[in-house]
């Protein structure tokens, strides 16, 4: 997977610097579990549209998220320029109805993000009258 960043990034800049790209490989290493979210858009016999398939995929997604955080691991989604690339649809052999919406990356947090990255007070938001 990082091989296939590191081959995207290449594809999009052919100058990109040495640390770019080993930025770009180190992003398949962010967590010990990283999962590719597919939406099959394509005409099906039961008739569902594309629409419905999002929505559903959508909450896939979010249930995925709070079953990582109920059994106390990080989680996070990630897309970025890769997602749209043939590299990436070759090594996840996506047939043509096939897209590529997110990455879901679940592991144990080791860092917080810090500064600007931090999310505001509740009370930034939120007041009680």
């Amino acid at each position: 997977m990082g091989s296939v960043f590191k081959e995207c990034l290449i594809e999009r800049d052919p100058l990109a610097s040495s640390v770019e790209l080993q930025e770009a490989y180190a992003k398949a290493f962010r967590g010990p579990l990283l999962l590719l979210a597919v939406a099959k858009l394509g005409i099906t016999p039961d008739g569902v549209s594309a629409h419905e398939k999002m929505v559903s995929l959508g909450c896939a997604i979010q249930n995925i998220l709070l079953s990582a955080h109920a059994l106390g691991f990080g989680s996070g989604l990630s897309s970025g320029k890769a997602i749209t690339s043939q590299s990436l649809r070759a090594l996840f052999k996506l047939a043509p109805d096939e897209f590529p919406i997110c990455f879901i990356t679940i592991g144990t947090v080791s860092k917080n993000k810090s500064g600007s990255a931090l999310r505001p007070d509740l009370s930034t938001y939120h007041s009680i009258f």
